[in-house]
């Protein structure tokens, strides 16, 4: 229910748009001077305020300035007995919203003031949803602080545990080098399997030991390139002469210009990059499928694509798995990334380049990434 008040020195009349208003559905009090609706408007919220200009001690005016100051949204009908064009000009400035003219007809301020109350209803709903607006940026921007800080925290411990891992893995895969050594011939060949899987797990964990303190170098920037100008596609060749053991029953091909494709790049890691991309590919696809490598040049920049025929990723997790131990789930095929596409997204960004994909659910993936050429 709407509140009104009205302020008029004359009790006849105050009391006479207080019947209207009642029978209008409105809640109404009556003030017979500026000093009683002051009182009013500091005591409770009211919608509507209709004031005679003309009164003693204070006038209508000057109440009119003193609600735009303190309650601003509080709708304000001027009346007068003495209709002047100075006087309506002078509501018009101050910001009354409407100017009536006695003797009131009641049709008419029941228009009037219907008009004002819905008019104030919709700014008390834009300003309510502001304000839960407001506060509910405010939230997410705390919570978003929170959960940065935790990220922070969880980085630092993880850093600080895999740091402290690297020294006692190092000196596990020394003895296992003595120990493989000095058992030569005197071992079954179950044992000598045996030793041969710790010492391939023992270097699995330290690849990952040190992948994970390149990618926060990377993203401290404290990791130098040393960057020089290399032929593209012969470091693809170069990988791919690496990952031959991998290729089994697969095709792997490679389609570059005949011209050499020159960047200028850290060799070690660009050839990192392609070594995840391309243990990726053939990892994904399964026996009989092909495996392409493309080399090209478009102006200023080198691409190098991997592309396979897997079982894809859908679209949703195309971003997912450049994050810091992204891993998608069952639906995208148990496609699991740890930080080897961590590392190649900031080796890239760091070389200038760009990463991505394109891939579709049962056709296959491909990733690329570009270099500036030189």
């Amino acid at each position: 229910m709407a509140r009104i008040l009205v302020v008029d020195d004359e009790e006849s009349i105050r009391e006479t748009l207080g019947i209207f208003l009642r029978k209008a559905g409105y809640e109404v009090e009556l003030a017979e001077h500026v000093p009683a609706a002051q009182q009013w408007l500091k005591d409770g919220a009211f919608d509507v305020v209709v004031t005679d200009i003309i009164m003693p001690r204070l006038t209508g005016v000057e109440l009119l300035e003193m609600i735009r100051q303190q309650w601003p949204r509080v709708k304000v009908i001027l009346m007068t007995g003495q209709p002047t064009m100075e006087t309506a000009a002078a509501t018009v400035r101050v910001g009354a919203y409407d100017y009536l003219t006695k003797p009131i007809v009641k049709e008419d301020i029941l228009h009037r003031v219907g008009n004002a109350v819905k008019l104030k209803a919709a700014e008390d709903e834009r300003a309510r949803l502001a304000e839960a607006e407001r506060r509910q940026k405010a939230e997410l921007e705390e919570n978003y602080n929170r959960l940065r800080q935790l990220e922070s925290l969880r980085d630092s411990l993880v850093l600080m545990i895999i740091h402290d891992l690297r020294s006692p893995l190092a000196g596990m895969l020394g003895y296992l080098d003595v120990l493989k050594t000095k058992t030569t011939g005197k071992l079954s060949a179950a044992e000598s399997n045996f030793l041969d899987v710790v010492q391939q797990n023992a270097e699995k964990m330290m690849r990952l030991i040190l992948a994970a303190l390149d990618v926060n170098r990377l993203e401290s920037g404290q990791m130098p390139l040393n960057r020089q100008a290399y032929d593209l596609t012969t470091l693809a060749k170069t990988v791919m002469a690496l990952l031959g053991s991998l290729v089994r029953q697969r095709h792997l091909s490679i389609e570059a210009p005949s011209e050499p494709v020159m960047v200028k790049a850290d060799k070690e890691v660009i050839e990192r990059v392609m070594t995840n991309l391309l243990a990726n590919a053939l990892k994904f696809t399964p026996d009989f499928g092909d495996v392409r490598i493309i080399v090209s040049r478009d102006g200023a920049s080198a691409r190098l694509a991997v592309t396979d025929t897997g079982e894809g990723i859908p679209a949703e997790h195309h971003t997912k798995i450049f994050e810091k131990f992204g891993a998608l789930d069952k639906g995208a095929h148990g496609y699991s990334t740890g930080l080897g596409l961590a590392f190649c997204k900031l080796a890239i960004e760091a070389h200038g380049g760009q990463i991505g994909i394109v891939s579709e659910v049962g056709k296959g993936s491909t990733f690329w990434f570009t270099l500036p050429v030189v």
